[in-house]
């Protein structure tokens, strides 16, 4: 009798080991992360082997140091290695230190993030506490929409902007740009432009801003259209990836909420320091330059960031 026991009680254990086994990997939100090791660090990016065969180019990694985990971005794939460029700069990276696929960066905005004041990787930098996360999670590398699905550009609206009102009239849907030297008054005209009340929401991305400068925007220029405004910071002393992802991460904030049904101003401020991140990262991924010092992938970036627009 005592054996019989013995062998239910094992069976009984198994069969509750395979019940787990089963539950664990039948949960869609459980994905078994392939893993490699650093091979190389240069100052600007660090090579991982045994990941060549699970990432693709856009794809995050994290890295585990002594200090924690680090994310980074695959900038270039191998047939033996893979290179990676850091979120944060400074991370500690160590030879054979572990590193792990992400897969795409994603974030999930609701409504609850207005008024709020984030940084690249949708973190709140404000001091007012967590951020609720929405039902969807978005990638922030979205694709634009066909172009035979879009509205035409025919609405107007009124921007409280006398001499654009009569002599450049703008339409919902329309691209604006706006080039002029430093410190002749481009943030204050957006500012201007975000006080329209032809808007539900506003979307800022400040990209490479110096630091005292953003709470001056927020808190002054932009002032009481702060509760229905997100600003999505990447100052100009943080890394290059967190400048390149800022824009990417407020389309993709502007796009929840047009999905929604609202008209959505997105600001990106600016488009400059968005081109001058990305050359960053190419240029230290090893890609040449073509025209004017700027890589290939900058004339690939950004009319994926203007078309999402």
């Amino acid at each position: 009798m005592a054996r019989e026991a013995v062998e239910k009680t094992a069976t009984s254990t198994s069969l509750a080991a395979l019940a787990g086994l089963v539950e664990r990997y039948a949960n869609p939100d459980f994905a078994i992360a392939p893993g490699g090791h650093v091979q190389t660090i240069s100052p600007g990016h660090y090579t991982v082997s045994g990941l060549s065969r699970h990432v693709r180019l856009g794809d995050f990694v994290a890295h585990k140091s002594t200090t924690g985990t680090h994310l980074g971005e695959v900038v270039r794939v191998e047939p033996e290695r893979v290179v990676v460029c850091p979120i944060e700069p400074g991370d500690p990276i160590g030879i054979h230190d572990v590193v792990i696929r992400k897969g795409a960066f994603r974030i999930a905005p609701t409504d609850n993030w207005c008024g709020r004041t984030i940084n690249a990787l949708a973190e709140p930098i404000d001091g007012l506490g967590p951020l609720l996360q929405g039902d969807i999670r978005r990638s922030i590398a979205n694709t634009a929409p066909p172009s035979m699905t879009r509205k035409r550009v025919e609405q107007g609206f009124r921007t409280g902007v006398r001499a654009i009102d009569i002599f450049s009239p703008l339409c919902l849907g329309q691209r604006l740009g706006i080039f002029a030297g430093s410190g002749v008054g481009k943030s204050t005209l957006l500012s201007m432009l975000a006080r329209a009340d032809a808007f539900d929401k506003v979307v800022i991305a400040l990209v490479g801003e110096r630091g005292r400068e953003v709470r001056e925007f927020i808190e002054d220029t932009l002032g009481d259209n702060l509760s229905k405004s997100v600003a999505v910071v990447a100052t100009s002393d943080e890394s290059p990836m967190l400048r390149k992802m800022a824009p990417l991460t407020a389309v993709t904030i502007a796009e929840h909420y047009r999905d929604k049904g609202d008209n959505v101003l997105l600001i990106v401020d600016s488009v400059t320091r968005f081109a001058h991140a990305i050359r960053e990262v190419a240029t230290a991924a090893g890609e040449p330059p073509i025209a004017r010092g700027y890589p290939a992938s900058v004339f690939t970036e950004l009319p994926r960031l203007l078309e999402r627009a």
